[in-house]
């Protein structure tokens, strides 16, 4: 018989009936099953061979033959078998027994693969309504598994894992981790998401910490799940000179979002006193297309942030922003806030607050044609310092006038003029070298024309 008529004659028998079935008992059809070749036996089996393919929702299942028995509405499966569930779970066997719907049954020398990054090796793989595979004498591993036999790096070995697809999570049963084929340590029970879960409370990855001064210490970080929207991740950092507690804490808000990093310590660095920073940033969508956002950056002395490894910044800046971006207009309100680091420098000396405005308009005018650009810019900066000269305090008012215009002759010629002005505006104290208040207005000279 024709391959292609076979495989049309398989499609007709194993979809019309199982949705007659269906629609008498209410559930869903049975698998669809394409092969190069088929036969029904005595026992009414249908047996498909060569190429075949089973198509169940997203599920696509290959092997080398494939049997249905009609009476029971079991597939007994020969393989190699290859199973795929979407983009994230791919299961390889030799040999199976399935139920229509490819949702329960036994599968035998099976391999379980998630978001192609961890291997689950097994005896045995039990599917149960398609949310749960059982799998016995497991080994499970992200390394790579070498053809020779070769044990991976690492591997957890298991007498069960249960993996559900529904949570995201790896549930093993008399676990033990082993490096090569060396056990480490043995744990009773052991709870890990699978690779497909972004977010799941926990413990993450440790780290080993080694410095001069502070000896070699260990972090291992615990994350917190508080929601579907934010999150806290707490890492406690010890060693023979230190105990730090880093912390991060990120929320999501239907308009913005923000993140905090920061740290608390007590060290033999400076004994008896409590060390730390703290950086946070920020975004939030307003009404009228404005757009806020800030940024905090603080620490409690100026080598903290270097001794720990947390920011090689020698000049820290925090600040708070209100602007909005349109096509012909731009606005922006700015506050400052500046801390130096340095040894060199001394705080009240610098402008440490900072005031800074900006707004830019730009218009069309019919009756002369061209464009027309208003811009104006305002700026304050503040010392502490009292003291002549070295204590001045600025303020500044910028503003810019410009009009332009292009023109393009039937010659090639094309014509740029601009005109405009701008002026400047100063108000200076604390410093007797300069006159309190000063202003300038400066002409913009034309632009050449030029042929292009």
């Amino acid at each position: 018989m024709d391959k292609r008529v076979c495989r049309w004659l398989l499609i007709l028998a194993l979809t019309v009936m199982p949705l007659t079935a269906g629609a008498q008992q209410g559930t869903p059809p049975a698998a669809v099953l394409v092969a190069d070749q088929v036969f029904l036996t005595r026992d009414r089996t249908l047996v498909a061979q060569g190429n075949v393919e089973a198509f169940q929702g997203e599920t696509r299942l290959r092997a080398r033959t494939i049997s249905y028995n009609q009476t029971t509405g079991a597939l007994t499966i020969e393989g190699p078998i290859v199973i795929s569930e979407g983009e994230n779970t791919l299961i390889l066997a030799d040999a199976a027994e399935l139920d229509p719907d490819l949702q329960n049954g036994l599968l035998r020398g099976a391999r379980l693969i998630l978001n192609q990054q961890l291997q689950l090796a097994a005896n045995q793989i039990n599917r149960v309504d398609g949310r749960y595979s059982q799998l016995y004498k497991t080994a499970v591993t992200s390394c790579k598994v070498c053809e020779d036999g070769r044990a991976p790096l690492w591997q957890i070995r298991a007498k069960r894992v249960i993996h559900d697809k529904l949570e995201q999570q790896l549930y093993f049963d008399e676990a033990s981790f082993h490096i090569r084929n060396v056990p480490i340590f043995y744990l009773p029970r052991l709870r890990l998401p699978d690779p497909t879960l972004a977010r799941a409370t926990g413990f993450l990855q440790p780290s080993i910490r080694t410095t001069s001064q502070l000896g070699t210490g260990f972090k291992l970080p615990y994350f917190i799940k508080l929601g579907e929207h934010r999150d806290l991740t707490l890492s406690p950092y010890l060693s023979s000179a230190t105990r730090t507690l880093e912390f991060r804490y990120r929320q999501a808000f239907r308009s913005g979002r923000i993140q905090f990093d920061g740290a608390y310590t007590r060290d033999d660095q400076r004994p008896g006193e409590t060390r730390g920073y703290l950086f946070g940033v920020g975004r939030f969508d307003l009404a009228r297309d404005y757009v806020l956002e800030f940024g905090i950056e603080t620490t409690s002395d100026p080598a903290y942030l270097k001794d720990y490894g947390y920011s090689a910044k020698d000049r820290l800046s925090s600040q708070i922003t209100v602007s909005r971006a349109r096509r012909d207009a731009y606005v922006r309100a700015s506050i400052y806030n500046f801390e130096s680091l340095r040894d060199t420098e001394v705080n009240d000396e610098l402008p440490t607050i900072v005031l800074d405005g900006d707004y830019e308009r730009r218009l069309f005018p019919s009756g002369i044609g061209g464009e027309l650009r208003m811009r104006i810019q305002a700026h304050s900066h503040r010392r502490t310092s009292d003291a002549d000269i070295i204590g001045r305090d600025v303020a500044r008012l910028h503003g810019e006038v410009k009009w332009l215009r292009r023109m393009t002759f039937g010659n090639g010629l094309v014509a740029d003029g601009q005109i405009g002005a701008s002026f400047n505006a100063f108000d200076i104290v604390q410093d007797s070298s300069f006159a309190q208040n000063h202003s300038d207005i400066v002409p913009r000279r034309p632009l050449p024309c030029a042929i292009r």
